[in-house]
């Protein structure tokens, strides 16, 4: 209360309506293996030249880099990403000269790259013999025709058929060299010394191998190789996921989540394993559900029919005679399928990667561009142009078995190119089947639990009541008039209570404020059904 002694004139600044602040939508969190950088640490992104500096580049068998450069490329503007740790696993090595080279990723798949060294103008003739070396020299990373063309009993090895799958889809033909046939995967030509400049291109283009020189100033012109020389060693890892996701708990803003390598977890033998992938994914899902401000895009294990996909979802699938996997059930997720393909720049190829990358991309322009509340799909807001292409066609006979059981299908559609044609989540609750209502009712929430702090430890009276009230119904009149809430009117669209009525005196004592709020979502025209009839001519038609 002011003191009055003198006269003269007083100012007093009288607090005006508190605005609520709408919440962030679309500040994913990408957990996975990443090239390098800090373990465990959740760093803002906000570019993906910024991820290079301080994650590295694009690497195999490390989908969190493609699934981060894919949201930047689809329309994201800023995420999170968090590097998990490798318990166990250790990537195949080799020399090259005086230089180390190891495999981009850990596991065994890298003992299956080798790398040739020849002359700028090429391996020789026929493939046979070992010329004089030349000032300049070609680098190559090579895997045997036998690997992808009589892969045996390693063509269930998830290494194997995404190596398959990449000679395929970029229609690479074998070439012979020392008597045998090889695909090349990556060339650097031109290269005269293999030095610190040499081996700075080499590891910011390849997604294959990485190079260290034994020490900074190395500048040595390696040896021609008679045949391709193979690397060694490597042993799958255990990711430690549950690390990573206790430390994205302290990371305010967050909104939607990926862990894109879940989907190449594989068992003991090197082949995918749905069971563990379920469990990750239902991890994620929980987390979800517990922190009650994240959606998680999750993906499917790569090669999958329809109908395993769907018995992926629902937990009956099986898996080398394994207890079947856990069902993925939630509001707070939703599942796409299949995996894509896209354009890596540097080396000029098409790469398999799992959806969720491009995926949250379009989440984060469908936000900026409407609103939370309209679904990210369909041949505008789920157009994805920087999708060269899906790993399977889905037909419209796929989608009638996918759509019900909570499966997202990415299509290629005619003249529309390649879209996200679903918006469900995986839940069996049907009040919550879409995603667009499950993240408007988070933006609500955290919106609400954001703005309303100010209103803990004030005065539980008429006052506040009407002061809660109208801030509220502020808010969602905004949001009813931007278009997220269905209704021709405010009060079709939503209800605030909070008075007497739900705040009598025993609540009071307790300290309790209560307030009941109801929306009334607007849910996305899934089927649209065209009525069309045969209008017969009469009298007075005109004709």
């Amino acid at each position: 209360m002011a003191n009055y002694q003198h006269p003269g004139v007083y100012i007093q600044e009288i607090p005006s309506t508190r605005s609520i602040q709408g919440a962030s939508t679309s500040m994913p969190a990408f957990i996975g293996v990443t090239d390098s950088g800090p373990l465990n640490t959740p760093t803002l992104i906000t570019s993906w030249n910024a991820y290079t500096r301080l994650f590295g580049g694009l690497v195999w068998m490390g989908f969190t880099s493609w699934a981060v450069y894919e949201f930047f490329q689809e329309g994201g503007a800023a995420c999170y990403v968090l590097r998990v740790a490798d318990k166990t696993g250790a990537p195949a090595t080799s020399t090259v000269g005086t230089a180390k080279m190891v495999a981009t990723t850990s596991g065994t798949w890298g003992a299956s790259l080798m790398y040739y060294i020849s002359n700028s103008g090429g391996p020789p003739p026929n493939g046979g013999g070992t010329p004089q070396p030349t000032p300049v020299f070609n680098f190559q990373i090579v895997v045997q025709a036998t690997t992808i063309d009589g892969a045996g009993a390693n063509a269930d090895k998830l290494s194997t058929q995404l190596l398959v799958n990449f000679v395929r889809q970029n229609g690479l033909a074998p070439v012979a060299i020392g008597g045998n046939s090889y695909y090349v995967l990556e060339t650097f030509s031109g290269l005269t010394f293999l030095d610190a400049a040499a081996v700075g291109r080499i590891n910011s283009q390849s997604m294959f191998v990485r190079l260290a020189l034994a020490t900074p100033k190395d500048s040595q012109r390696p040896g021609n190789t008679t045949t391709p020389m193979a690397l060694s060693g490597g042993t799958n890892g255990q990711l430690d996921f549950p690390t990573a996701q206790e430390a994205i708990k302290t990371v305010q803003g967050l909104s939607l989540l990926a862990q894109p390598d879940t989907a190449a977890i594989v068992d003991s033998n090197g082949k995918s394993d749905p069971i563990k992938q379920a469990q990750l994914i239902n991890q994620g899902m929980l987390l979800c559900e517990t922190l009650a401000n994240l959606f998680y895009a999750a993906d499917p294990p790569f090669g999958q029919s329809v109908q395993q996909i769907v018995a992926f979802k629902s937990g009956t699938a099986q898996s080398g005679g394994q207890t079947q996997p856990q069902a993925i059930n939630s509001s707070y997720g939703s599942l796409y399928y299949p995996w894509l393909w896209i354009f890596n720049p540097l080396s000029g190829s098409n790469v398999p990667i799992p959806p969720s990358g491009p995926v949250l991309g379009r989440y984060a322009h469908t936000d900026s561009s409407v609103g939370v509340w309209k679904s990210p799909a369909g041949v505008n807001d789920g157009s994805m142009r920087t999708v060269v292409g899906v790993e399977r066609p889905i037909t419209d006979d796929d989608q009638s078995q996918l759509n019900p059981n909570g499966v997202n299908a990415v299509r290629n559609l005619i003249n529309y190119g390649n879209v996200i044609y679903g918006a469900r989540t995986v839940s069996l609750d049907t009040q919550w089947t879409y995603l667009s209502v499950r993240r408007l009712f988070i933006y609500v929430e955290q919106s609400l639990k954001n703005s309303l702090q100010w209103v803990v430890f004030e005065s539980n009276d008429q006052t506040l009541w009407a002061a809660v009230t109208r801030d509220i119904d502020a808010f969602l009149t905004t949001l009813w008039q931007q278009g997220g809430l269905f209704g021709a009117t405010p009060q079709e669209a939503f209800f605030v209570t909070c008075d007497a009525s739900n705040n009598p005196p025993e609540t009071r004592m307790l300290g309790q404020l209560y307030i009941d709020i109801g929306l009334a979502p607007v849910y996305p025209a899934e089927f649209v059904i065209i009525r069309i009839t045969q209008k017969t001519a009469g009298p007075d038609s005109g004709s």
